[in-house]
């Protein structure tokens, strides 16, 4: 004798077969994360509406969903082995990691905050420790793929993935599509051929949607480049798996009963959530750093700056990866120029001085402070005092800064200015060397990867021994900005000539 499975008898009403309490923990997760971070939401959209790149991560909750879905449809029974003591322990032990993320963190590098954005880990983390204090840590655990595809909305690893591509917007694209890749892999990852299957899918169909993007719509925002594709492919491929899985029979989702939440409801942890997102909505993001950048009638960027009288250029290098990451249309150009007399107020044995002019040049403003300045140079344990404002004329405000390398035992000036004109923006940077001699060691340019990983892991490592804040008041050594008035003197005639167009 044989038995049948009945299928559980349909409601008669479809509301009423909705699991409402489930929901209303999904709605409490879900407005506390918005709630904690509605600065930081707000911020990225200004972000994006400026030009900025980050407009990526928005991808990532969709991409994580198709995930998590794909991980529930496969699920199987376990265990009712729970512990809400445990649960609610470590739900505290995660807020509490993300406070000092959000907290300590996020506000102490503030300068690379923009191309760092530490919120954006602390964002996910936040989400799954109150979904853990909701729904339990097993049943929160067991979509970690999913919660380690969020977590990768770390901006560092999707930049250097754009820069490899070529920094273009379809770049961008590319780049994205990595995500989706690994998504479409985790969705319909039932067995390893199934998941190598389905991230060969969305490789050719975001392939595709990329091709046609770029031919029909080649003027596209570049948030269409970094949402449509990926989206797609991950949407297209998880379809047809789901469907295959089912033998192509039907495309019902819910043709089976809904699991009841197996973590007892605690009002504890409900209360907790929310005040924790009361208290992480009070925690500001830190302060945009605004360079100012004045419209100087008459300029023109393509000649600017001008080599000032009684000084001789001696060469000029170019650095060809400048646009790979400021983006299209942006040069880096470094000038070595020499004063044709020596001076006994800049040297007391009147030496023939030398600085490097750094320009970097864009058709777009926002391009040229993409990347902060101090964390594109080739420095060791470096520190940069605070900031000195000079007024060059003509409403230029330039920034005089000390740089140490302390691993090297050298210190520079630094005087750095940006301004817009006919053809563009730019930022000049002129940097003197404590050393005096011909054969004085410059810092040199370099990719931001490198340079600014270096940097960081100093700084975790070292705390504040190493900065590259050019406003900070953490560093509390005092210096004499020794080469500040031969600086400033050939910065306010580079100025001059620049807005009287003297070519």
């Amino acid at each position: 004798m044989t038995a049948t499975l009945e299928a559980p008898p349909r409601s008669a009403h479809w509301w009423r077969a909705i699991p409402w309490r489930t929901v209303a923990r999904f709605a409490l997760v879900l407005a506390c994360t918005v709630g904690a971070f509605w600065n930081l939401w707000a911020e990225l959209i200004e972000d994006v509406r400026q030009g900025s790149d980050i407009g990526f991560v928005f991808a990532l909750p969709v991409l994580a969903l198709f995930a998590a879905i794909g991980i529930a449809l496969r699920h199987q029974d376990e265990l009712p082995i729970y512990d809400r003591q445990s649960d609610i322990i470590v739900g505290m032990l995660g807020l509490a990691l993300t406070a000092a993320l959000q907290g300590l963190l996020v506000l102490r590098y503030r300068y690379e905050y923009e191309v760092l954005h530490l919120d954006l880990i602390a964002a996910p983390l936040f989400l799954m420790s109150v979904s853990i204090l909701m729904f339990g840590l097993r049943p929160v655990f067991r979509f970690w793929p999913a919660w380690l595809l969020f977590l990768a909305g770390f901006p560092w690893f999707y930049r250097g993935m754009v820069v490899l591509f070529g920094a273009t917007k379809l770049a961008e694209g590319m780049a994205a599509l990595v995500f989706a890749t690994i998504a479409a892999a985790i969705a319909a990852g039932r067995t390893w051929q199934r998941a190598l299957a389905a991230a060969a899918g969305a490789i050719g169909v975001g392939t595709l949607v990329l091709a046609l993007l770029a031919i029909v719509f080649p003027h596209a925002h570049q948030l269409v480049y970094q949402l449509v594709p990926p989206v797609t492919a991950v949407f297209a491929v998880s379809a047809i798996m789901y469907l295959d899985q089912r033998g192509w029979s039907h495309v019902r989702p819910l043709n089976r009963p809904v699991r009841p939440l197996t973590a007892a409801q605690s009002r504890s942890a409900a209360v907790t959530a929310i005040v924790a997102a009361a208290l992480f909505a009070m925690i500001p993001v830190p302060q945009e750093y605004k360079v100012p950048s004045p419209v100087i009638p008459g300029l023109v960027i393509a000649h600017a700056p001008a080599i000032p009288g009684g000084w001789t250029l001696l060469g000029e290098r170019q650095y060809p990866w400048a646009s790979r990451y400021y983006g299209p249309n942006t040069t880096w150009v470094r000038q070595r120029i020499r004063a044709e007399r020596g001076n006994p107020e800049w040297d007391k044995e009147s030496r023939r001085r030398r600085i490097m002019v750094d320009i970097l040049r864009s058709d777009s403003p926002h391009n040229v402070d993409r990347y902060p300045q101090f964390t594109m140079y080739e420095l060791i344990q470096p520190r940069v005092t605070a900031g000195r404002q000079v007024d060059l004329g003509y409403g230029v405000t330039a920034r005089l800064n000390t740089v140490l390398d302390d691993q090297r035992l050298l210190s520079w000036s630094f005087l750095s200015w940006n301004w817009q004109g006919t053809g563009g923006a730019e930022r000049v940077s002129l940097i003197a060397a404590d050393n005096h001699l011909p054969e004085a060691a410059f810092p040199q340019p370099e990719p931001w990867a490198v340079s600014n990983l270096n940097n960081l892991l100093h700084q975790f490592l070292r705390g504040n021994a190493v900065n590259v804040d050019p406003d900070s008041d953490l560093d509390d050594v005092d210096l004499e900005l020794k080469d500040g008035e031969m600086l400033i003197s050939v910065g306010r005639e580079m100025v001059r000539l620049g807005a009287a167009n003297e070519r």
